[in-house]
C-alpha cells in the first residue's frame, strides 16, 4: 500500500469487509474472533481517514476564505 493509501477510507472499509467475509469460512472460533477484531480495527482506521479528510477539507476552505 502506498503512503497515500493510509488516508483512503474506502481502502480500509474494503479490508474490513474482506476480513469479515474470510471469517465466515473459519471454523476455529479463536481465529474467527481475531479476524473480526481485525475487521473492527480496519473500520477504526477508515473512521480516522474520514476524520482527517474532513479536517483537511475544512482547513482548505478556511485558507481559501482567508486568501479571498
Amino acid at each position: 500500500m502506498a503512503l497515500e493509501g493510509i488516508n483512503d477510507a474506502k481502502h480500509w472499509r474494503d479490508r474490513a469487509a474482506e476480513m469479515r467475509a474470510l471469517s465466515d469460512d473459519i471454523k476455529n472460533l479463536d481465529a474467527q474472533r481475531m479476524m473480526l477484531k481485525l475487521a473492527n480495527d480496519y473500520d477504526k482506521l477508515a473512521n480516522r481517514a474520514e476524520d482527517r479528510a474532513a479536517r483537511d477539507k475544512r482547513a482548505h476552505l478556511a485558507r481559501e476564505r482567508k486568501d479571498a
